[in-house]
């Protein structure tokens, strides 16, 4: 892990030691011209619409005196980047497959649809999947529920779903095209933000030119950036074409600001400077493709000709509608001087638009070198984005923005090999929340407990719900432009050698005091079989639970970690591996090992050695 980065977090957390060590369809879609829904081939959505926790036995794994044990290693480091969570059985998948026999199955796997869960889930405590108004009463249609299953099925996802790479590839994704609940007009629209996350996720694997259409037609990236309702120019009454999404489709779901290498570093002009990618004239003349599109519910506007805002809870997943008397269907002029004609139909613009995007030299670089801060190490080398990007810009068979392509190449590069990046002090990145806490549940295989719905159906979920500012929870990013910035330095030692830390924006010593407080709650007293079981009983569904700090509910499984209880070593051995990647020290292990072995209950020295690897940095650095 990163030797100073290391040293900055051991501060926090070691101060947090102090205090808790006591104690939809299966179809892609594209809305072509008069609204006509064209479906190319994608990948097939699982018809499972209840996901269940692993309750198979796991192998061995091998311990530290083992020949296997750096081969385990490098399969964990894999996982670690490309799941939410290492489990024992995937590590034996790669021992015996290898890793690209592991991603090619991934990438075969039928996305988990937050739609399908979600409808699933609203039904069986009562409600109507698709609710008959906008607003509606909490008594009859319960939208404090919806908003709690919503997160419950994520959560599900995350944890027990097989589609564990297409998933944290969404997870990227949402952080560079993002939405957020916390954007004004956003409530009650749990079903919208379900279906932009299966957006996300049928491109994950598919075509970025397709992702970057089907998030400009969608409805909740057209209120999240005001692009929905938005007319063209009327001066004599003061109506001018909003640019909030047209500014940030370029600056940040495409090109950037500034001209990239394909390398990603900044190009220059003759006196060093760095030159602009598009200027304001630019954004004014995106700002017009993007006019005339509203909800595909609207079939009349108020009087004076006023798109009407608020439609039924259906239009929140639909692709928006285009209406020709809004639209501005003058001649324009976009990136790199391309000219597009007048006479154009909405769509015919919005494709134009996207293709024009599309070709501009940046979108390798930018796109690239985010996915690969997200996904793998928040300093990557020049050489390894140049790599990626060259996919980026053809998948060899002449596809530019092949997604799968594109995944293969960050998770198959020479720079992520066990030895290459050994010795760099700055490879990885801190995890984030969902990271963390996912990473508990799928590494000792997380059951649900009872969740009572308010028509008395109990069902088995995991949940966790917002409970700290700092927590980067999915889909609630402060701001369009994430819960960090990739491209965010530290004072001090970063700053100074030009290095990234972008997740340390939103961690400082309060939050390692909390996420260690909540890893406390995540793992004693968990396991399913404990006598002193801390279940956190009630009531988890509608008002009360989701303005009340809900409880963590979730149990583990300990069982190959009791069978290994009486031999301290080992059992440190595996949680090293599950949970560090091997990353804790022979040494520092030997202490752990020596800490445990003085507590007489099994179930406490499980708990405590997944406690203490749990908040040590090695635990918070993905490596």
């Amino acid at each position: 892990m990163f030797i100073r980065y290391k040293k900055q977090l051991t501060l926090a957390i070691s101060a947090a030691v102090l205090l808790t060590a006591c104690g939809g369809s299966g179809k892609e879609t594209d809305v072509g011209e008069n609204n006509h829904v064209i479906t190319p081939p994608t990948p097939p959505i699982s018809e499972t619409t209840v996901l269940k926790p692993d309750t198979q036995p796991d192998p061995v794994l091998p311990s530290r005196q083992e020949v296997d044990w750096e081969r385990a290693i490098e399969a964990a480091q894999f996982l670690s980047r490309a799941s939410f969570g290492v489990t024992a059985k995937d590590i034996e998948f790669i021992l015996d497959k290898g890793k690209e026999a592991w991603l090619e199955q991934q990438l075969s796997i039928p996305l988990t649809s937050q739609v399908e869960l979600l409808d699933s889930r609203v039904e069986a405590y009562g409600y109507l999947a698709v609710p008959p108004s906008m607003y509606y009463d909490s008594a009859t249609n319960g939208e404090w529920a919806r908003m709690v299953a919503k997160q419950d099925v994520w959560w599900e996802t995350v944890v027990w779903g097989p589609d564990q790479l297409r998933q944290r590839v969404v997870l990227a994704l949402s952080q560079i095209l993002v939405v957020s609940h916390q954007g004004g007009g956003m409530y009650a629209r749990e079903r919208g933000f379900a279906n932009y996350s299966d957006i996300l996720a049928r491109q994950a694997f598919g075509s970025f030119e397709q992702l970057l259409l089907e998030v400009s037609l969608n409805p909740i990236m057209g209120i999240y950036l005001s692009a929905i309702n938005n007319p063209k120019a009327d001066p004599q009454r003061g109506i001018f074409p909003d640019e909030n999404y047209a500014r940030e489709i370029l600056q940040l779901f495409s090109i950037g600001l500034e001209e990239l290498n394909l390398d990603g570093s900044i190009k220059l002009d003759a006196s060093g400077n760095s030159i602009a990618t598009y200027d304001q004239n630019r954004v004014n003349e995106f700002a017009r493709i993007f006019t005339g599109w509203s909800f595909s519910t609207n079939i009349e506007f108020a009087e004076g000709g006023e798109f009407a805002y608020w439609r039924t809870p259906i239009s929140n997943v639909e692709p928006m509608k285009a209406f020709a008397e809004y639209h501005d269907s003058g001649a324009k002029t976009l990136l790199q001087g391309e000219f597009i004609p007048a006479g154009q139909t909405p769509m015919q613009d919005m494709h134009s638009a996207i293709r024009n995007i599309m070709s501009h030299p940046n979108v390798a670089p930018f796109i690239s070198k985010k996915l690969i801060q997200h996904l793998i190490t928040s300093n990557p080398s020049p050489a390894y984005i140049a790599r990626v990007a060259s996919v980026f810009n053809d998948n060899g068979a002449g596809m530019k923005g092949d997604m799968k392509a594109v995944i293969k190449a960050i998770y198959l590069d020479e720079e992520l090999a066990l030895d290459a990046h050994k010795e760099q002090e700055y490879f990885g990145k801190r995890k984030e929340s969902p990271l963390v806490i996912a990473g508990i549940w799928r590494s000792f295989k997380a059951r649900g407990t009872p969740v009572k719905g308010p028509n008395g159906v109990t069902i088995d979920t995991i949940q966790y719900l917002l409970n700290e500012p700092t927590e980067e929870t999915f889909l609630y990013a402060p701001t369009v432009f994430n819960f960090y910035q990739t491209d965010y330095s530290p004072p001090g030692v970063f700053t100074q050698n030009n290095l990234y830390a972008p997740e340390f924006q939103v961690f400082g010593g309060a939050a390692a005091i909390n996420q260690a407080n909540l890893l406390a709650n995540l793992i004693y007293r968990r396991h399913y079989a404990d006598k002193q079981l801390y279940l956190n009983t009630g009531q988890a569904s509608g008002a009360n639970i989701f303005w009340n700090n809900p409880p963590v509910k979730a149990l583990l499984n300990l069982d190959s970690e009791l069978a290994l209880a009486d031999t301290p070593g080992a059992l440190v051995d595996r949680i090293n591996l599950l949970l560090t990647q091997g990353q804790i020290s022979e040494q520092h292990s030997k202490l752990i090992a020596e800490h445990i072995s003085l507590l007489n209950d099994p179930l406490e020295r499980i708990y405590e050695a997944i406690f203490l690897i749990a908040i040590s940095p090695e635990y918070a650095v993905q490596r």
